[in-house]
């Protein structure tokens, strides 16, 4: 188990990153929102500081369990 989990996290997270565009087409509802505010407002770089923030948020969370979990199954 303590082998598999470096090569593990590495899928997980590029799981994350390869999904992000699949979240961007199959939940609509986050890029819909955001062309909304900026259709309204104008502030393009607001939207997708917003929209980097989430991915950031996502993949950090991911390589932070993924190392804590490793840490935990050391010897």
């Amino acid at each position: 188990m303590r082998v598999i989990i470096p090569p593990l996290a590495s899928q997980y997270l590029n799981l994350t990153k390869n999904s992000s565009l699949s979240v961007a087409i199959g939940y609509p509802d986050l890029v819909a929102t955001g062309g909304t505010v900026l259709n309204q407002t104008g502030q393009a770089i607001e939207i997708v500081t917003i929209w980097m923030v989430v991915y950031l948020s996502l993949s950090l969370s991911t390589s932070g369990f993924m190392n804590w979990f490793n840490a935990h199954m050391r010897l």
